[in-house]
């Protein structure tokens, strides 16, 4: 999303609704994922208003939405800034190693997936 925005000055209300809907959608992409291929449901928004079969509701929408607006237009200019002042080669090596420690938690999610009482919801 940063991208989407980083050639356009930073207008909070149009970062909002950039997060808004691209982080719901994604939110219920993972969600329907999740129970279609794997048969888990990690969340349940079934009991709050304007919810879309659990998987998304207006409150989790407003707070990604508000969350976006946090980092992207209060934090991220200084995380940057804080990015750019390590040497490149550190940075690859940081990339790196991140890249590699997420490739390995999605494959241990997948593998050994968080079930259980209190973990995921019943269908």
């Amino acid at each position: 999303m940063y991208l989407l925005l980083s050639g356009y000055r930073r207008h909070p209300a149009k970062v909002f609704l950039y997060s808004l809907f691209l982080g719901t959608s994604l939110e219920l992409a993972i969600g329907w994922i999740l129970e279609t291929f794997w048969d888990l449901r990690y969340w349940d928004y079934s009991g709050y208003p304007l919810n879309f079969r659990g998987y998304i509701c207006l409150a989790s929408a407003l707070g990604i939405g508000i969350a976006g607006v946090l980092w992207i237009c209060l934090l991220s200019g200084l995380l940057e800034n804080l990015w750019l002042g390590i040497a490149p080669k550190i940075r690859n090596n940081i990339l790196a190693a991140l890249i590699l420690l997420f490739v390995l938690d999605c494959a241990a999610a997948l593998i050994f997936p968080n079930t259980g009482r209190g973990i995921t919801f019943p269908k």
